[in-house]
């Protein structure tokens, strides 16, 4: 079976519009930089179900994920970077760490981070987020994480071998290899909860016990988004806890009723991405818990950038009919608009 693939090389394009072509194939969800003056890249990239292979050597290059940028396009996969040589420093913006040859940095697209890529061989694995979250509930915590070979060996090995092997692999092999590659590493990341190389990116201020209370208001929540009575006083009452320590907890995201709203705004647009969701916005809004659909568009655009109308259409268009869209960063939006 031959897989979807594509190939870029700065060498075929042309020195004077080389970094040009290259910006533009990230523009759909990087920020890049030249950094030195000797930039090339070269990338090979594999789709797979729910999954997408890069085979990548770059030199002299910056991709960075904005605060800016993760809101506007509302990327939720994770991705996976396996360095195989060269010198790679990247993580959340001002907690980058060197990637080692043979570590694998975790990657939480729904949060900001950066690298810087010098004489750089590596294979970088966007993956569904859904195969992984099931099997690791705190998964954003993982975020800036870099495994080493002892926790994330295994995972590693597959990923290689699936690259090697993905011009020759069996359509039932490919429908399967997602949820495998899900299973290495949620079992990699429950074994080391807080790896020691680890930047842990959404709990880097959290005391012990706050750390705590977040985890089990977080959870709450996540069960009772659709409950319009959902609110600081209801949430610290079934927790046995007052208001203030409550807050005090989700005092990085502006609050109780703020974290809520936010839960809901993203439940909300991966149903507007998710193939063959039907359910008109309207319904899908009351559905996660709001009591006003004029409150939601307006809190939905100013989340995400635009209205959920336009963004619904903007993922079908994706899916649907690519190349009129005149974006040279196709194939690789079509691609990540299948990741949901």
């Amino acid at each position: 079976m031959s897989l979807p693939s594509f190939a870029f090389s700065t060498q075929e394009v042309g020195a004077e519009f080389a970094f040009e072509a290259y910006r533009d194939l990230y523009a759909g969800g990087a920020d890049v930089a030249r950094i030195g003056p000797d930039f090339s890249a070269q990338v090979q990239a594999y789709r797979l179900d729910r999954m997408i292979l890069f085979k990548r050597q770059l030199n002299g290059l910056q991709h960075s994920r904005s605060p800016q940028r993760v809101r506007r396009d509302g990327f939720d996969h994770i991705t996976l970077h396996l360095l195989l040589d060269g010198d790679l420093l990247a993580g959340p913006p001002g907690h980058e760490r060197r990637v080692r040859p043979g570590e694998i940095l975790v990657c939480d697209n729904t949060l900001p981070h950066q690298s810087r890529a010098h004489r750089v061989r590596q294979i970088s694995t966007p993956v569904a987020r859904e195969l992984i979250e099931p099997l690791v509930p705190d998964l954003r915590k993982f975020h800036g994480a870099i495994l080493p070979e002892t926790v994330g060996g295994l995972v590693a090995d597959f990923i290689v071998s699936l690259t090697r092997r993905s011009e020759t692999l069996d359509g039932s092999v490919v429908s399967r290899s997602s949820a495998v590659l899900g299973m290495l590493l949620a079992a990699a990341l429950r074994g080391h909860a807080a790896p020691t190389e680890a930047i842990v990116w959404a709990a880097v201020h959290d005391g012990p016990d706050d750390a705590a209370r977040r985890r089990e208001a977080e959870a709450h929540v996540e069960r009772h988004l659709a409950d319009r009575d959902l609110s600081a006083e209801t949430i610290a009452a079934e927790l046995g806890i007052s208001r203030s320590r409550l807050y005090r907890a989700f005092l990085p995201d502006g609050g109780v009723a703020r974290f809520v709203q936010q839960r809901r705004l993203e439940r909300v647009r991966d149903a507007l991405r998710r193939q063959g969701e039907t359910r008109s916005i309207a319904t899908l809004a009351y559905a996660y818990g709001f009591a006003s659909e004029q409150h939601f568009n307006r809190a939905f655009r100013t989340a995400f950038g635009r209205p959920p109308g336009q963004f619904r259409t903007h993922i079908q268009q994706l899916r649907g009919d690519p190349h009129a869209r005149g974006d040279r960063s196709w194939p690789l939006a079509a691609w990540h608009s299948e990741l949901y």
